[in-house]
């Protein structure tokens, strides 16, 4: 019983021996792609305007954008009207918007209006900002004149 132990003891000794004298340790952690924009209208300007007096660049939303994509991201505008505020199907009035300081062509499918190309953070506020010509009460038919439009984020 005295061989078996001490053999037992000499084989753990071996196998120790072989150790290795250093060793490594990987460390990650992952962070979600951050995508998001929100839409602020300017209170009591976006849903109130005066068709009867012309405005230039009247600010009427600020877009706030937020990403952290690492291949930078872009903003697409579109309208439901391209760019005319209707009265249903009896008048209408068209308008241009400007996206952040640049023209926006309005269309009713996307148009890019701006891209950022190189990944990173950013947390951004744009303003939207529309212009028109006034017409007189009597050129315009009676009611609601408006145009739905709609903001979108994406990644490169």
């Amino acid at each position: 019983m005295k061989k078996l132990f001490i053999a037992s003891t000499l084989s753990l000794m071996s196998i120790s021996s072989f150790a290795a004298t250093q060793g490594t340790l990987l460390l990650q952690g992952t962070i979600d792609q951050v995508l998001s924009l929100s839409v602020t209208p300017e209170s009591g300007v976006n849903n109130s305007l005066d068709l009867t007096s012309t405005e230039t660049d009247l600010k009427v939303a600020e877009v706030s954008e937020q990403t952290n994509s690492n291949t930078g991201y872009k903003i697409l505008v579109r309208t439901a009207n391209g760019g005319l505020l209707k009265n249903g199907s009896l008048d209408e009035v068209s308008y241009a918007m400007k996206y952040d300081g640049s023209d926006v062509t309005l269309a009713q499918s996307d148009t890019e209006v701006k891209s950022e190309s190189t990944g990173g953070v950013y947390s951004y506020s744009s303003d939207v900002e529309i212009s028109y010509t006034g017409q007189s009460a009597a050129s315009l038919t009676q009611g609601t004149y408006s145009d739905t439009v709609t903001f979108t984020i994406q990644a490169n």
